[in-house]
């Protein structure tokens, strides 16, 4: 029988040194891939969870706002109905009859052109308007802003204003 080395006895060849060496390096490499993976996963949760809580809170805010504007709009309209009926029934009553038939036209002119507004801002195509802005039209900025906001400027003008005007008695 032959006796082993010294190399056979205790320690390993250099061979296979090196073949263990890179067996370490894939196994560590695949824990990184499997860490990495595990990594990505939970930032991905974390993502998620802020946009839910991002949309959660456009939510509350977006309903803070509708009821600040449901309380600025029934205010806006009590007292607008207020002024108009004052001014059709004690303001008109003592009058004749050429300068109340003058603020009957002047009340259904308001009602009018306060319609035309409110479906002008409806149908309006912003692109236009910028183009003017840039052009530096005047009124271009202010009718960007009154399209931006076309559904509280209808609501507003063609709803608001418009049926006041509409509803207001001529009591002579």
């Amino acid at each position: 029988m032959k006796e082993k080395t010294k190399k056979e006895k205790g320690k390993p060849c250099k061979e296979e040194s090196e073949k263990v060496k890179r067996e370490m390096k894939k196994a560590i490499r695949q824990e990184n891939a499997k860490t990495e993976k595990e990594n990505e996963k939970q930032i991905e949760e974390v993502k998620e969870k802020i946009e839910q809580n991002r949309r959660k809170k456009e939510k509350e805010k977006k309903k803070d706002e509708n009821i600040k504007w449901f309380v600025e709009v029934f205010i806006m309209t009590f007292i607008l109905s207020i002024v108009f009926s004052y001014i059709s029934t004690n303001g008109v009553s003592n009058l004749s009859l050429l300068p109340a038939i003058l603020i009957l036209v002047a009340v259904i002119a308001v009602g009018i052109i306060f319609d035309i507004i409110g479906v002008a801002v409806t149908v309006a195509d912003e692109n236009e308007f910028h183009a003017k802005a840039t052009k530096k039209v005047k009124g271009s900025k202010d009718s960007i802003k009154l399209i931006r906001n076309a559904p509280r400027v209808a609501n507003i003008c063609a709803d608001v204003i418009g049926d006041i005007c509409r509803s207001t008695k001529w009591c002579y």
